[in-house]
C-alpha cells in the first residue's frame, strides 16, 4: 500500500490518462507542440505509470528489512539502562561511570523515529533520513561495550548484561545498519525516476497537461462548456519540504 504521500502521484497519473482520452475525441485537436500530440502524451502516461508502479514495488519490498531493523534497535534502550545500573552497583571508579552515562544517555537520546504508511510499517521515504541516527547509536553502542570491556568489575552473573550477549548485540546492529543501503537504494532510484517523469520542468507530466490545457483553450474558446470538461482536470505538484 503506497503511502497517503504517494496517493497524489497516483491521481495525478490517472488524470494526465483521463485528460488524453478526452483530446482523443476532440475533433480537430491538432497542435504544433510535439509534446502535446496524442502518442508522445501517452507514451509519457505510460512512462509516469510504469515508474509509479516501480516504486510502489520497491516500497513494499524494503519494508519488511526496515521494520525489522527498527525492531532490533527498539528494545536496546531498556538494555543499555539496566547494564549502566548494573555498573552503578559496582565499585568501580566514579569518573568511569560518569563516562558510562554519557554514552549511554548519547545512546538513549538519539532520536530515529520514521513516519508510518498507512498499513503501520516504516516509511522507506524517510528512512535514508534517519540511519544516521541509527548508525550513532550503533556506534555508541560500540563505545559503552569497549569502556565495559576495559573494566574488570563489569562482570554481571546475569547472561543478556554479560559482554558476550552485548557483542552479540552490537554485530546485530551493525549487520542492519550495513545491509539498510541496499534495501532502500531501489526505493530513492525509483522515486527520482518518477517524480522526474511527473515534476520536472518543461517535459515532465504536469508541465506537459498544463500546455495541452492552454491549447485547448486556444482551440476551443476559454468560456465553452466543452472547455471546462478539460480544465476541471486537476493537477497538482508535491509540496516542497521546509528547511
Amino acid at each position: 500500500m503506497a503511502s497517503n504521500i504517494e496517493t497524489g502521484h497516483g491521481v495525478n497519473i490517472s488524470n494526465f490518462k483521463l485528460l488524453i482520452d478526452k483530446c482523443a475525441v476532440v475533433p480537430n485537436y491538432n497542435p504544433s507542440n510535439p509534446d502535446i500530440t496524442i502518442p508522445n502524451m501517452t507514451m509519457r502516461w505510460q512512462t509516469g505509470d510504469t515508474a509509479h508502479q516501480t516504486l510502489i514495488t520497491a516500497v513494499a519490498q524494503s519494508k519488511d528489512p526496515i521494520n525489522q531493523r527498527e525492531l532490533l534497535f527498539k528494545p536496546h534502550d531498556k538494555l543499555v539502562t539496566r547494564t549502566l545500573n548494573y555498573f552503578e552497583s559496582t565499585k568501580t571508579n566514579k569518573s568511569v561511570k560518569k563516562d558510562a552515562k554519557g554514552l549511554a544517555d548519547k545512546i538513549r537520546g538519539f532520536k530515529t523515529k520514521i513516519p508510518k504508511l498507512p498499513d503501520g510499517t516504516p516509511d522507506p521515504a524517510h528512512v535514508s533520513q534517519a540511519h544516521l541516527s541509527y548508525v550513532q547509536r550503533q556506534l555508541a553502542f560500540k563505545q559503552l561495550i569497549e569502556l565495559y570491556s576495559a573494566d574488570p568489575l563489569y562482570a554481571p552473573n546475569e547472561t543478556e548484561l554479560n559482554l558476550a550477549t552485548l557483542q552479540m548485540l552490537h554485530t546485530a546492529m551493525k549487520n542492519a545498519n550495513d545491509n539498510i543501503g541496499t534495501i532502500i537504494a531501489p526505493v530513492m532510484s525509483a522515486r527520482v525516476t518518477r517524480d522526474n517523469a511527473l515534476y520536472k520542468a518543461d517535459t515532465g507530466m504536469i508541465d506537459i497537461a498544463l500546455a495541452c490545457k492552454d491549447y485547448i483553450i486556444s482551440l476551443l474558446g476559454a468560456k465553452t462548456p466543452a472547455t471546462k470538461l478539460f480544465t476541471s482536470i486537476k493537477f497538482t505538484r508535491p509540496r516542497k519540504k521546509s528547511s
